[in-house]
């Protein structure tokens, strides 16, 4: 194991594939668009024949299913804002999801064709998609199985366990969850309704704070949350 290590150290890693990792790489002009907000920067289906790089504001992915429900499930910027990268390198010809902007978005906009060819010509590129993708699968595979076991309020704590854990930076410090309910909704496809009912019992149970109508959870809430949900 110490030869693994010895290893991942040797050949780094990387968090994040936005523009500032090409920008030198790149010859020619291309062009900055900009976007309003709830405008589809791509749609579902469409095909991937440009790369967009975030420079500015936030984007969100959404998919729409046949039960008529939406579902949020990541958030894009200009630290790791690349919009049809996944699907360039996964040979697809069709994008996974619908990217709308969360606020108003300046993007570079740049052929697939282009971006692929360099990435492909670099290692060092290469090396920070790989790890990228498998990072990614890794996440995923350890948690969407637990996700999709747990039901109702269990789903809601799970989400509130994952979000202090992003978000705290300061031991001891509160977090305000920056999520509409309606989002919430979404991204854990529950209705507004049950999400408000979970959210009340909770605040009984005294797992999460509520300020001025917003979520909040401190130190003690998390560890609450994590005593009572099921299967963690």
């Amino acid at each position: 194991m110490d030869m693994l290590k010895q290893k991942w150290k040797q050949y780094g890693r990387g968090n994040s594939f936005n523009y500032s990792k090409i920008e030198k790489k790149l010859h020619g002009n291309y062009p900055i668009i900009q976007f309003d907000v709830n405008t589809p920067i791509v749609l579902r289906g469409e095909s991937p024949q440009y790369i967009y790089f975030i420079l500015s504001g936030v984007a969100i992915g959404t998919r729409d299913y046949e039960d008529g429900n939406e579902y949020d499930y990541f958030h894009l910027d200009k630290s790791n804002g690349s919009v049809g990268l996944l699907e360039t390198l996964a040979q697809k010809e069709a994008i996974i999801a619908t990217v709308s902007c969360l606020s108003k978005v300046e993007a570079i906009r740049i052929p697939s064709a282009i971006v692929y060819e360099l990435i492909m010509q670099d290692l060092e590129l290469l090396r920070l998609s790989l790890h990228l993708l498998a990072d990614d699968l890794y996440d995923r595979s350890g948690n969407d199985g637990l996700f999709y076991h747990l039901e109702g309020i269990d789903r809601l704590r799970y989400f509130l366990i994952t979000y202090y854990d992003e978000h705290i930076t300061t031991e001891g410090s509160l977090i305000e969850v920056e999520e509409r309910r309606e989002k919430i909704a979404n991204k854990l496809g529950m209705s507004v309704r049950t999400v408000g009912r979970a959210l009340k019992k909770l605040k009984e149970n005294q797992e999460i704070l509520n300020k001025s109508r917003k979520i909040v959870i401190g130190q003690k809430e998390q560890q609450r949350l994590r005593e009572n949900i099921s299967y963690m």
